[in-house]
């Protein structure tokens, strides 16, 4: 959707439009840095000409907005959290860790960030706006992330998220460990982030967002919108984890923008297993020779929900390896949405790209819609894509059902194994079993309000 072009926008969205720009001036009226309230203003004149997008828009067409159009959400203080109230939201491994609530760091819950490792910075993102040239490095990418609307959105209100760089041949041994919590009711809560490994450096992350047991309650409406940009230089390595399990009635964007330099691995996994809509983008550029990286997801939805997962990766020069697996439980009248694309330019021969997307519905109302897409320049490259959607296959349930286990189980064993795949990726052990107990119980919760009765159909996703 270009920037340049003013659309017409319905009466509803007008005033959604009007609300959060009343909101941004609010932090402008507090902000010390030219840079950033200029920033906001320019977003706000971004979507006083184009609104929010809608069905019209291709890129929109399954992901309807009208709901949330409607919703008001606001910016407050944080609430006050204790330990105790987060403790069973930590892994049970070692981590750094660092506390977001609603949308601002948190101090008193993070590790002493000062007792990181040697060549490790990291930062609150309101702390770079008192350093020389720290608010204009938000901006050094501007233009890319206002092409996304809910990117137009996160300028509007970027306040805080954090700054991590690690130094050049630096392994940074422990996982860095981000939790964001969600508290009050119809908080917007607006995040930037900023990656940076220079060459030959190493980093596991981890983030997780969630709603407090307060605010898991039914009928909990919140906005999270985050924008996070990914730096792997030459020979460094990257690998990410996100789960994603607010409320039900919550909302999830997320734009991810990578950039890869020879030589390079970047992997990352999103657990999708909460809101009301839920959209995570990568938007990945692979700009040197001989990368690597992989981009997996599992997700689940059931009743009223949409969950969507994009992935759009560009192959810019020779030897480079792009793998892909992405799937999807969906129940009661749940909505699924993929869309990938491949692209590799003219230079980027020998380039090896696959992407897979594989669907499971447990009931007969849900859909999925998916998209994978592949645009290629290059004569000499191995690509495919493909895509299967279904329900459970009635051979497997009947293998198991003749060795003695009951039906319901079957099934539920069945599914349980078609959704695990892209966790085992993860190529850290205690990470990987965090992840999957956590995409148990989100399974077992989604199994719990679905009938899974004898309607599946003799044909499923493999």
């Amino acid at each position: 959707m270009s920037k340049k072009m003013t659309r017409k926008i319905s009466p509803m969205a007008r005033q959604a439009v009007d609300h959060y720009i009343t909101q941004s001036e609010l932090l402008n009226n507090g902000c010390e840095s030219d840079i950033v309230v200029e920033g906001r203003r320019r977003a706000q004149a971004i979507l006083t000409n184009q609104g929010f997008p809608t069905q019209k828009d291709e890129d929109w067409q399954y992901t309807k907005l009208t709901g949330f159009v409607q919703e008001r959400f606001n910016l407050a203080a944080k609430t006050e959290v204790k330990h105790q109230d987060i403790h069973a939201l930590l892994p049970d491994f070692a981590v750094t860790k660092i506390v977001f609530v609603d949308g601002w760091f948190d101090e008193a819950l993070s590790d002493d960030l000062s007792a990181l490792p040697a060549g490790v910075s990291l930062e609150s993102t309101r702390d770079t706006f008192e350093i020389s040239g720290g608010d204009a490095r938000l901006y050094a990418r501007e233009e890319a992330i206002n092409a996304e609307p809910f990117g137009v959105l996160n300028n509007l209100f970027l306040a805080d998220g954090f700054y991590l760089q690690v130094s050049r041949n630096v392994t940074v041994s422990v996982p860095v460990f981000v939790l964001y919590l969600q508290t009050q009711q119809n908080q917007i809560s607006t995040l930037r982030n900023q990656i940076i490994l220079e060459e030959n450096s190493e980093l596991t992350l981890v983030e997780q967002y969630v709603s407090l047991p307060d605010g898991a309650s039914a009928g909990f409406k919140s906005l999270t919108n985050v924008v996070t940009e990914i730096s792997v230089a030459k020979s460094a390595r990257m690998k990410q984890v996100i789960v994603q399990q607010q409320a039900a009635e919550a909302y999830y964007f997320n734009n991810q923008f990578i950039f890869q330099a020879d030589k390079s691995v970047f992997n990352t996994f999103y657990a999708g297993m909460g809101s009301k809509i839920s959209r995570h983008q990568n938007h990945l550029r692979m700009d040197g020779e001989h990368i690597e990286n992989s981009q997996n997801s599992a997700c689940l939805a059931h009743d009223g929900e949409v969950v969507d997962s994009r992935t759009e990766t560009q192959h810019n020069q020779v030897w480079g390896v792009s793998k892909q697996l992405h799937k999807y439980v969906l129940s009661g009248s749940a909505e699924g949405v993929f869309n990938g694309m491949i692209r590799v330019d003219q230079q980027a021969q020998k380039t090896d790209g696959n992407m897979d997307n594989k669907n499971l519905l447990l009931s007969e109302s849900a859909r999925m819609n998916t998209k994978p897409q592949l645009e290629i320049y290059a004569d000499d490259v191995r690509c495919t894509h493909g895509s299967a959607t279904g329900q459970i296959n009635e051979d497997q349930i009947f293998y198991l059902q003749a060795r003695g286990i009951p039906r319901k189980q079957a099934i539920e064993m069945i599914t349980q194994a078609f959704l695990m795949e892209p966790a085992e990726q993860i190529d850290r052990a205690e990470i990987q079993a965090w992840v999957k107990s956590g995409l148990n119980d989100a399974l077992q919760a989604l199994q719990h309000k679905t009938l899974l009765s004898a309607s599946a159909s003799p044909k499923a996703a493999e």
